[in-house]
């Protein structure tokens, strides 16, 4: 519960771009709230064995790119704004070959 109010209490928004991460209020340090949110999915997972337990809170942390940079993944930018190493959004949203 304190994790999620948390939450709660400092988180701002999500941002509408690939490359900013999302807003906090001062006072917290997003990436130790990061890292014990992965205590609590351990946790989780481990009296609730049978149980799919995903994180899904990356997105509160990181911008789109660095998630998908994590994946292994190329970065994106909108169709106007082509950078060298990422793909365009349209490219993810209708890829090739899968019309």
């Amino acid at each position: 519960m304190a994790w999620t109010e948390c939450f709660q209490k400092f988180f701002v928004k999500e941002m509408d771009d690939f490359t900013s991460r999302p807003r906090w209020l001062p006072g917290i340090n997003v990436f130790d709230w990061y890292d014990e949110g992965y205590e609590i999915i351990e946790e989780l997972r481990a009296h609730f064995p049978d149980v799919h337990v995903k994180p899904e809170f990356a997105q509160y942390v990181f911008s789109v790119n660095e998630r998908r940079e994590s994946a292994g993944l190329s970065p994106i930018s909108l169709p106007n704004e082509p950078k060298p190493g990422h793909i365009s959004i349209s490219d993810v949203l209708h890829p090739k070959g899968l019309e």
